[in-house]
């Protein structure tokens, strides 16, 4: 049998790319300062070499780990953030409140989700609203 790498290829594809050409792109860059620095530092003693190395890799680290925390707050948010919302309609029809539909931003993720939801909610309120009608409707 097949194995399975993605099980939701269009979100997970996306999170992987990303992810892997941030890590490439944060080394090369890691690289290059570093010889920058390198060529820049001929002339001074290793001590002082090795304090600016130091210092450098010190910066760098920091600052790559800022840049990766939020970068991954902001995909997160695309997935959270459409669970969240889920989650409360799916809440607000337990109380067979029907009309809430969910809309999510366009770069959001979880789509055919919301959109599955919403299909399910529509037909919970026609039924709703055919059952009313029955039980209104005059007896012969």
């Amino acid at each position: 049998m097949r194995k399975l790498y993605y099980l939701k290829p269009n979100i997970q594809h996306a999170f992987t790319t990303v992810f892997t050409l941030l890590c490439a792109v944060e080394i090369v860059v890691f690289g290059l300062l570093l010889l920058i620095i390198e060529h820049l530092n001929v002339h001074n003693s290793y001590d002082i070499q090795l304090y600016i190395r130091s210092t450098l890799v010190f910066f760098l680290v920091l600052i790559f780990s800022g840049f990766n925390f939020w970068f991954g707050m902001r995909l997160s948010h695309r997935v959270v953030g459409p669970m969240i919302q889920i989650q409360r309609i799916l809440e607000r029809a337990m109380k067979s409140e029907y009309n809430n539909h969910i809309q999510l931003r366009s770069n959001d993720y979880l789509h055919e989700l919301g959109d599955a939801v919403n299909i399910l909610l529509e037909k919970l309120e026609n039924e709703k609203k055919k059952t009313v009608k029955e039980n209104n409707a005059p007896s012969r």
